[in-house]
């Protein structure tokens, strides 16, 4: 892996790119998963399937054989099925007559002991002779932001490991309150009362992102496995070690305040930006907030929006990685 990331503005010139580096990533007949989010319902801000058919096309050119893939997911969705994720996916433009590759949803996977759980990695990414990682960056309530990271750590597992990473970043608390009331303050679906007795966690809705637990001066909340970016990010690198190659596009344009996993997207919160190619997920993140803050003039942008920081997330999946967030940046 390098760290260095590529920043490119124009669509255009991405794909010319894209149809020159990606020879150097993938060969003649490989099978390569294009990894993305195909929209819940509702959305405005997705990644439209004809841009993908236009990615993937670039792998068609060097003789590869790419596929659009992606995994059902755990809430009440039409996506939380293969096919009612398709059926959702062919009203955004994904569809193989559009695409001219085929469109894969699936829930198989094979097991791979982590640190904190036993994660369950997507098959057919797994049986891919190399996955891209083509990644909408926009805004997350539960990590701050949705990029490349979270593409992998959430949408390269089963359901059962995306509703075990979510339930093990949930709050517990058993005793030491002081009433200072950080953790209210800190959760961004108003989900906890701050009693005579200690936090109450039910008012609304526990996405299990760990901030009140990251945000009590006393220590006396803890997530019931572990911190959700902590999840997310060993997820992440625990697929990402399973895929034969890799390589991460990161789309700047139309950053939304929430998830394309959402039905209402919220706000554009900054201008497009453009786009950012790296040889892994950790780059491609780290150089993307790094163009955010330069676009925006905001040092973090998506932790004024969630009460969450996504470096924190890059950075521990950096950490499993064995490495740093320093990248080197060149513009075409």
């Amino acid at each position: 892996m390098s760290n260095e990331a590529t920043f490119i503005s124009r669509e255009d010139v991405l794909l010319d790119f894209l149809a020159r580096e990606l020879a150097g990533v993938f060969t003649s007949n490989d099978r390569v998963a294009v990894k993305l989010h195909m929209g819940e319902p509702g959305n405005e801000y997705y990644l439209p399937g004809p841009f993908a058919g236009r990615v993937a096309a670039c792998l068609a050119r060097i003789g590869a054989r790419p596929f659009i893939f992606d995994s059902p997911v755990t809430y009440t969705s039409p996506r939380n099925n293969a096919k009612g994720y398709l059926a959702a996916a062919a009203r955004h433009g994904y569809t193989e007559g559009v695409l001219a590759c085929p469109v894969v949803v699936s829930n198989r996977s094979v097991a791979v002991t982590g640190t904190h759980m036993t994660y369950r990695v997507c098959a057919d990414l797994v049986e891919a002779d190399g996955v891209l990682l083509l990644t909408h960056v926009k805004g997350h309530l539960a990590c701050g932001m949705g990029g490349a990271v979270k593409n992998a750590g959430m949408g390269c597992v089963a359901q059962e490991t995306k509703g075990a990473i979510h339930v093990g970043g949930e709050p517990t608390y058993a005793e030491g309150c002081t009433q200072c009331g950080a953790c209210v303050e800190s959760c961004p679906t108003q989900n906890i009362k701050l009693e005579t007795t200690g936090p109450c966690f039910g008012a609304t809705w526990c996405p299990g992102c760990s901030n009140c637990a990251l945000a009590c001066p006393a220590h006396c909340i803890t997530p019931r496995l572990a911190p959700f970016d902590e999840l997310l990010a060993e997820a992440a690198v625990t697929a990402d070690r399973k895929f034969k190659k890799r390589y991460a596009v990161n789309v700047l344009r139309n950053i939304s305040k929430y998830c394309d996993c959402m039905s209402g997207s919220g706000p554009l919160i900054t201008p497009d930006v453009g786009f950012v190619c790296a040889s892994d997920m950790v780059t491609a993140d780290a150089a993307s907030l790094e163009m955010i803050a330069k676009s925006s003039g905001r040092e973090d942008l998506f932790a004024e929006h969630h009460k969450h920081s996504p470096w924190v997330h890059v950075r521990a999946a950096a950490r499993f990685m064995g490495r740093d967030t320093a990248v080197t940046m060149r513009e075409i």
